[in-house]
């Protein structure tokens, strides 16, 4: 067990055998939505969950928690004369529920004739995020991608009418029309597409190594699809389009097409 989970952390590990001594380092929370960077000079082969992580030449590493992940995460380092195992504790998060009734159904639920539109938006962006790009700099700093008001936060849902609605997935900020909205990091364009019906204009980077930041409800967009991209970098401004009420940016981060949250990737 690694204590102190609630705070961003690094924790060193010193896996002795006889040879060698080798240092292992987690940065990051363990928490629900949380992102972690680990390093190992030393280790062949990583493991989280049973899932083989990409390490990096330099010897780092990505892995993150969904919003409901389990109370607990298995870690296992393979070196070239023994394996280490770690189990740790995930905390969990507290998320805001909201409910709201007497809604009109179009506000609630879309109507049939939307279906199929809204069906062909979620394989672009399915296709998107299925897509990878070979970077090290994840282990950099991230930046915010833009000013303004945090108007939505992580893990909050609302239950509309009786009906629970998917959680908020991001974060967004609130700022007026036209404000300008930076790539967080360096990375590749893998998706700039207009119009679809609940993101509305969308931009999908590829930071490397699994990890993804999404921008939507755009107004004018800057950048295209395979576009290199440099961290600052105004990739377009702030709008209300697709399913919005107010101009405002949301953004998403996936990490294995897992949403983490944005706050405590930016925290880091």
């Amino acid at each position: 067990m690694i204590s102190n989970l609630a705070k961003p952390l690094i924790i060193l590990l010193f896996l002795i055998s006889n040879s060698h001594a080798s240092e292992v380092s987690f940065h990051g929370k363990f928490v629900q939505g949380g992102i972690i960077i680990g390093h190992s000079s030393l280790a062949e082969k990583v493991f989280f969950d049973g899932r083989e992580l990409q390490i990096s030449n330099d010897g780092n590493f990505i892995f993150g928690f969904g919003r409901n992940h389990k109370k607990s995460s298995i870690i296992k380092l393979k070196f070239p004369n023994k394996t280490e195992t770690y189990n740790v504790d995930i905390k969990k998060s507290d998320y805001k529920i909201e409910k709201i009734d007497g809604l009109p159904s179009k506000m609630v639920t879309p109507g049939p004739e939307l279906y199929e539109r809204i069906k062909n938006d979620r394989v672009l962006i399915g296709q998107a995020l299925k897509e990878d790009y070979q970077s090290e700099k994840f282990t950099n700093k991230f930046i915010w991608p833009s000013k303004g008001r945090i108007s939505g936060i992580f893990g909050s849902q609302r239950i509309l009418n009786g009906i629970k609605k998917n959680p908020h997935g991001g974060l967004d900020i609130a700022a007026p029309t036209g404000t300008p909205i930076k790539a967080i990091a360096d990375g590749k364009v893998l998706m700039a597409e207009k119009g679809l019906y609940y993101t509305g204009n969308i931009v999908i980077i590829g930071h490397g190594y699994k990890l993804k930041s999404m921008y939507i409800h755009m107004e004018d967009i800057n950048v295209s699809k395979g576009d290199k991209v440099s961290q600052g970098d105004v990739i377009g401004t702030i709008g209300m389009t697709g399913r919005a009420t107010g101009p405002h940016l949301h953004m998403n981060i996936y990490w294995n097409r897992i949403k983490i949250n944005p706050e405590l990737l930016l925290e880091m």
